[in-house]
């Protein structure tokens, strides 16, 4: 039973120490939480990631909407390759 109190603070121990480092990284500017808005954009960006669907563990195909434009971009570790152009009209289909 002592053991398993010793491995119970052990681990309260490793978690205060990684919390208290993500707390300084965060302070000093080098780690940024950013949250989901990374991949979704917000309403005031240019540039927006719709939908991201992977196809392989190195292949995956992006909708981005670049101002009104909406293009389909397919990106693999050697290439990023536009796929074609998506009009209102086939989004509303």
């Amino acid at each position: 039973m002592e053991d398993m109190y010793r491995q119970f603070l052990g681990v309260l121990v490793v978690l205060a120490i990684l919390v208290t480092a993500l707390y300084l990284l965060k302070q000093r500017g080098l780690v940024r939480f950013t949250g989901a808005r990374v991949l979704g954009g917000g309403a005031d960006r240019m540039v927006k990631v719709i939908e991201r669907v992977p196809l392989t563990a190195q292949h995956t195909v992006h909708l981005v909407q670049i101002g009104q434009r909406r293009v389909l971009i397919s990106s693999s570790p050697g290439s990023c390759q536009l796929i074609t152009e998506i009009s209102e009209r086939e989004i509303e289909q």
